[in-house]
């Protein structure tokens, strides 16, 4: 199943009622942002929510290490990065019918979801430390370590402002943490896409 085929699916299931929450995760730089985006775009706006996870991950856990590697700081790889209450009562608000304030990042500005709106798009990494009931289908991502490196560089660098020297050094690092403590998230999902060397393929299909 390619790209294209994915996204008329799930298009066809939420408009149908049978996914009314959906969850978008995996390791950074996965793909996982730019395809909710796309099946975002391609929803009717005024019946759907995209929540973005990333302004749930605290900008504490510098305060804290890995206990496996104190040499490292907690990237988001690690539960303990996301406030993961937080995030489940404004998923729990939205399901309810109540608006919310989302929370601002540097990047984009804080904005109200609509309660009334019946579709809801979770995207990012801290879907995958929540529980599976809160969701009708979650979608996982992952890509190699090359290709992850390539498209952090490319966002952070001009999206979030980031230094580059900083990505490269830190690389081998999340990518640890994403070994040890993320990976195993993948079991969870309904579907597992694979995006090494920027190709599409679906590993785990029980749609």
């Amino acid at each position: 199943m390619k790209k294209k085929e994915l996204i008329e699916r799930l298009v066809s299931e939420i408009e149908s009622g049978k996914v009314k929450t959906l969850g978008i995760y995996g390791h950074g730089a996965s793909g996982k942002s730019t395809f909710a985006q796309e099946l975002y775009q391609i929803l009717d706006a005024e019946k759907v929510n995209l929540l973005e996870t990333d302004p749930y991950i605290t900008s504490g856990r510098h305060l804290v290490v890995p206990k496996e590697t104190p040499d490292q700081k907690v990237t988001a790889c690690l539960p303990v990065a996301h406030e993961l209450a937080s995030l489940q009562r404004d998923i729990l608000a939205l399901q309810a019918g109540m608006d919310i304030l989302t929370i601002e990042e540097p990047w984009k500005a804080s904005e109200i979801l609509s309660g009334a709106k019946p579709i809801l798009i979770v995207e990012g990494m801290s879907v995958g430390f929540l529980p599976k009931e809160l969701f009708d289908k979650i979608i996982c991502f992952y890509t190699d370590e090359e290709t992850e490196l390539k498209r952090r560089l490319a966002r952070d660098t001009t999206v979030r402002n980031g230094d580059a020297s900083i990505i490269l050094a830190s690389q081998q690092m999340r990518r640890e943490q994403y070994l040890q403590y993320y990976k195993e998230t993948e079991s969870r999902a309904d579907i597992l896409v694979d995006q090494s060397d920027d190709k599409f393929q679906i590993k785990t299909n029980i749609i």
